[in-house]
């Protein structure tokens, strides 16, 4: 087993932990009651966004303070590593500790968020073939989906 198919089964574990954290404590603030379940995914699914969107600005703008980069550089920094991309043509240069310290955090943060998010999108997308699917009935009665691929005469 790889160490990066080992580490993006742990994100996709910690991505479904932050899921179920964010449902909590959404449900403690009474943001769901009297919600559909829909709703309330789509409420979660914005306020994972929203937080994923304020790590990465967040981080960035500390390291346009920090490294004297331009903040388009560190937005696109920032998200090359949560996305575990990481093109190495920007690197930080800071070498204290409590610049790794914060750097570590926010990589964890970001990471998190992220794969929370792309969780999120990855089940919406799913929902949109079963739609798209389910829908198939007038173009080739359902044979084209997990069966014979009839054509279908006109």
């Amino acid at each position: 087993v790889s160490t990066q198919s080992t580490g993006m089964a742990c994100l996709a574990v910690y991505a479904q932990h932050t899921a179920n954290l964010i449902r909590w404590i959404m449900k403690k603030l009474g943001l769901t009651h009297g919600l559909e379940d829909e709703q309330t995914e789509k409420m979660q699914q914005l306020i994972t966004a929203a937080f994923c969107l304020t790590v990465i600005l967040t981080f960035s703008g500390y390291l346009t303070y920090k490294e004297n980069w331009s903040y388009s550089d560190s937005v696109y920094f920032t998200f090359i590593s949560f996305t575990t991309i990481g093109f190495g043509d920007l690197y930080p240069e800071s070498n204290t500790t409590d610049f790794h310290i914060i750097f570590i955090c926010f990589l964890i943060l970001g990471l998190i968020s992220l794969g929370t998010v792309i969780e999120a999108q990855t089940t919406n997308f799913g929902k949109l073939l079963s739609t798209i699917s389910g829908s198939c009935d007038c173009l080739c009665k359902n044979r084209c989906f997990g069966g014979d691929r009839v054509p279908v005469d006109e």
